[in-house]
């Protein structure tokens, strides 16, 4: 793996590192209350999204059980419904799915790649949360 991958690949970790910090400790509800961590969580999910924008495309290709192409449309709804931003997935993410991003980047580093258990299921219901808000902005919601 190209040293410039590894590098982006610990951004993304310290990212995911970040997100986790700030609703470690907190329920659902205080979460929605607070707007400070609701938009500290986003933006670290954008900047996450960014990220993998510039990742190689070998490394996404050869690792593709993450799933880099939901993670990247995670960026687009962001910035384009910052005005409705559905927080209920923004946690869902942050809470279910970053912590499985983040053992799947340290499985790849390691050497392990894609052999974590569930790592497909991940992909599967990143992509379905994505749906979900497709749906939701084509239905005026």
């Amino acid at each position: 793996m190209e040293a410039r991958d590894k590098r982006i690949l610990d951004k993304i970790r310290s990212e995911a590192h970040l997100a986790l910090g700030f609703v470690k400790g907190i329920e659902y509800n205080a979460f929605l209350q607070n707007e400070l961590t609701k938009r500290a969580v986003t933006q670290t999910l954008a900047n996450i999204s960014e990220l993998v924008r510039i990742l190689s495309d070998d490394v996404k290709s050869q690792y593709n059980c993450v799933p880099w192409a939901a993670i990247r449309k995670t960026r687009n709804v962001i910035v384009h419904e910052y005005d409705d931003v559905d927080y209920t997935i923004i946690w869902d993410v942050s809470t279910v799915h970053l912590p499985n991003t983040v053992s799947e980047i340290n499985a790849i580093e390691t050497g392990l790649g894609s052999e974590l258990f569930g790592v497909n299921e991940q992909k599967a219901n990143y992509n379905m949360i994505l749906k979900a808000i497709e749906e939701a902005d084509e239905n005026g919601e």
